[in-house]
């Protein structure tokens, strides 16, 4: 999950002068409540108790480790390169590696509290959970060590702040939507989404695209992308209502495609053939093709199955079939102007009106 080093805010009391400002968090009570010898109750109470036991950082601590980082990167360069080396010298740069290696994972441990302080706040726009911001800021935090110039003077949580935002948008971009956006259309979606609250309350009605390209600094048709794009995937498999029986949303939405005359047409075309096809073949005909291709509320089922049932053989099951659609195939074909293709390749067990959609296509044409 999260680095194994990782520590929760320290309260107001316990701070050292010189440190890096320490910010609340969801978990601080729960960390404290773990720190104390009771059991937490989830991970993320775990993770917050044990960020509290990292000290935090000062300026001149900040500038050691991250000498000590940058020379172990040159030494295991130097290790890389050089193959002539003494023992000697490649002990010291053995060493060295060893001490930046060290000092990197204690540049890490120590502002994890600063990833959890910006995915909490990021938490409000985004859709995934607290847990998973953290991780996703954690690689932008392992980031800013790797790219973090002590030289420069600033604080490291200064610096950090940026690649751990920039971390939690990557990430929410990636995985908290079905259909992904890109990173720059997720970032102004974000931004418009904000300014979107914010008009919102000030104005008391919704605002407008004018407005909103106003207040988040993107044209018109940047703002009228965005909001096009802000769209929440659904399933059509999702159930309606609780229960096992329970329809599903893909049950109650009509295609766009379907008209009336299409819905009734299909329904009294399938309706005379099956009239038909009753009528023409003999019983145990009958019988076959409803049990091999579902229908009359029967459930399509294979040859074998079928063979064990009546007490034939697989092929002689395929040829009674064959039997049947042919003599079915010729009972249509009466009528006039319609073709029909009728066979065990074109009716399929999971769509037995599959063979009848060229009749079908050609009364709703004629009726139209």
């Amino acid at each position: 999950m999260m680095a194994a080093r990782g520590r929760v805010f320290r309260g107001r009391r316990g701070r050292r002068q010189g440190q890096t400002s320490a910010v609340d968090t969801p978990g601080g009570r729960a960390a404290g409540e773990a720190s104390s010898g009771e059991l937490p109750e989830d991970l993320l109470s775990l993770y917050f108790a044990e960020l509290r036991r990292v000290p935090l950082l000062s300026a001149e601590e900040e500038t050691r480790l991250g000498r000590q980082v940058e020379a172990g990167r040159e030494a295991e360069a130097c290790l890389a390169r050089a193959d002539d080396l003494d023992d000697a010298t490649r002990a010291e740069l053995q060493h060295q590696v060893t001490r930046g290696r060290e000092a990197f994972d204690r540049f890490v441990s120590a502002n994890l509290r600063l990833v959890v302080a910006e995915a909490t706040k990021f938490r409000r726009r985004s859709d995934l959970d607290l847990d998973e911001l953290i991780q996703e800021g954690n690689l932008g935090l392992i980031r800013a060590v790797e790219k973090f110039d002590w030289r420069r003077g600033l604080r490291f949580s200064t610096y950090a702040t940026w690649w751990i935002r920039q971390a939690l948008q990557r990430g929410a971009a990636d995985k908290e939507r079905t259909i992904r956006l890109p990173a720059a259309v997720h970032g102004n979606l974000l931004k418009v989404r904000a300014s979107q609250s914010r008009l919102s309350a000030s104005l008391g009605r919704a605002p407008g695209v004018d407005e909103l390209s106003h207040a988040t600094n993107l044209t018109a048709d940047q703002v009228r992308d965005v909001l096009a794009a802000d769209l929440t995937v659904v399933s059509l498999d999702k159930p309606v209502s609780p229960g096992d029986d329970a329809a599903d949303l893909g049950d109650l939405v009509a295609w766009a495609a379907d008209a009336p005359q299409d819905e009734v047409v299909d329904r009294m075309f399938v309706e005379g053939v099956l009239e038909t096809a009753r009528r023409e073949l003999p019983e145990r005909s009958w019988s076959i093709l409803c049990r091999r291709y579902g229908l009359q509320g029967h459930e399509p089922e294979t040859l074998v199955a079928l063979g064990e049932d009546l007490g034939l053989s697989r092929e002689t099951v395929r040829t009674l079939e064959q039997q049947a659609l042919s003599l079915l195939r010729r009972a249509l074909r009466q009528a006039p102007g319609v073709g029909i293709d009728i066979s065990p390749d074109s009716a399929r067990p999971s769509d037995p009106t599959a063979a009848f959609r060229p009749a079908r296509d050609h009364l709703v044409g004629r009726a139209s």
